[in-house]
């Protein structure tokens, strides 16, 4: 392994994350930016609200393969290093698309699509707390506990190393700006969208 095949890794899960998933289905059905409409977030749940479950499903299914395309690469060419490089670009590219202006979404999907590739174990027991407390209490609150629950899981499974470290650096990278992101939306009026149960 090379610095190189490390910088490419890091390199190809930017440009997997790139893909303007959300926009390219908008633009199918009549959206042309979702950044300008909705809750300003070209991601899934904006789509969702304005498009509806079944035309938004394609953007939660390829926004979480970006992240897994790109931390698999990265595994491929690199190992375990290669592969959280990969992640982490590939988060990058979601939230900073060279395609968009570099202002895109919040990154969830591409996190959670990486954290299949490199912390599968973690991952089911984070989508089973996910899908457990949202039926109870909504999406919101089954994000924040599964968010909660899974470094923990990465931890008890993976131990205190690449993995672990990888996941917490982005819990805090993508937390921090989904604050900011919340905060200047709650200035302009404008209310996030949230699961309601359909």
């Amino acid at each position: 392994m090379t610095y190189a095949w490390l910088a490419g890794a890091l390199a190809m899960g930017y440009a997997f994350g790139c893909i303007p998933v959300a926009n390219l289905v908008a633009r199918r059905h009549g959206i042309a930016d979702l950044r300008a409409v909705g809750d300003l977030n070209p991601g899934y749940w904006n789509a969702r609200a304005l498009l509806g479950s079944r035309a938004a499903l394609p953007i939660l299914l390829l926004d979480a393969a970006k992240g897994a395309a790109g931390a698999g690469f990265g595994y491929a060419v690199a190992g375990l290093e290669g592969a959280i490089l990969g992640w982490i670009g590939a988060v990058l590219g979601h939230m900073f698309p060279a395609t968009m202006g570099f202002r895109g979404g919040r990154s969830l999907l591409c996190l959670a699509g990486g954290a299949i590739v490199i912390v599968p174990l973690a991952s089911i027991i984070g989508a089973v707390v996910l899908l457990a407390v949202r039926w109870r209490f909504g999406f919101a609150r089954g994000i924040q506990i599964c968010l909660t629950v899974t470094p923990f899981a990465i931890w008890y499974f993976y131990g205190a190393g690449l993995q672990l470290a990888g996941a917490v650096g982005l819990l805090l990278f993508i937390g921090v700006r989904a604050f900011l992101a919340d905060r200047a939306l709650a200035r302009a009026g404008i209310a996030k969208h949230q699961d309601e149960r359909r």
